[in-house]
């Protein structure tokens, strides 16, 4: 499959993960990326989440400080953590300095869980090792495809995900794009399963 239809899917499947109740801090997580930023602005531009105002971005929360380090180290801000959970960043504090329990909490808890330990006094959860899809190992033919043009480098047992390039080192490095697209996929798509059978 070819890398932009390869982008393209694991598009949908974020938007995917993200309707079936996944947060924005979770598929980042599931993803293995370090920042939030490029998920929250693909499902803002699609419609998913809604546009902060100017003035909500600038405002001053009180919010815990650890917790707005660990924010802006993922790229986010309260405000748009906020929004990408649809809550209104001005109760939403609210609530966390009152302590009510509520929708707050649980979304907090489920983003931040070690954040929300040391908050609330509760032991930090257990850390859950990453799934691996494909061998971190693969083995690669690289060959000439005279029908595409190119040096294509395809994956020994599974040719469908592949790569062309204008040379071997080319074909490599489009491979690995290929090979993570791949696997993002397969682990939203393990991890939207997950959701729909609890």
């Amino acid at each position: 499959m070819r890398i932009e239809n390869l982008e393209e899917k694991l598009n949908s499947r974020i938007e995917e993960a993200f309707n079936s109740g996944l947060s924005v801090i979770e598929i980042t997580r599931t993803l293995n990326k370090s920042s939030a930023e490029h998920i929250h602005d693909l499902l803002r531009g699609a419609g998913h989440i809604d546009t902060l105002p100017k003035e909500g971005l600038r405002r001053s929360y009180g919010i815990d400080a650890k917790w707005e380090s660990v924010l802006r180290k993922k790229g986010y801000s309260f405000p748009r953590w906020c929004i990408g959970w649809g809550f209104d960043p001005v109760k939403a504090a609210r609530e966390l300095a009152l302590g009510v329990q509520g929708d707050i909490h649980e979304a907090l808890k489920r983003d931040f869980p070690a954040v929300y330990a040391r908050m609330f006094g509760e032991d930090p959860p257990q850390r859950v090792p990453t799934t691996r899809i494909h061998d971190p190992h693969p083995s690669v033919t690289i060959v000439w495809h005279p029908d595409r043009n190119a040096y294509v480098a395809e994956m020994i047992g599974n040719p469908a995900i592949n790569a062309g390039g204008i040379d071997l080192e080319h074909a490599l490095q489009r491979f690995q794009v290929a090979l993570r697209y791949d696997e993002q996929i397969k682990r939203l798509e393990l991890l939207i399963a997950q959701r729909q059978n609890q």
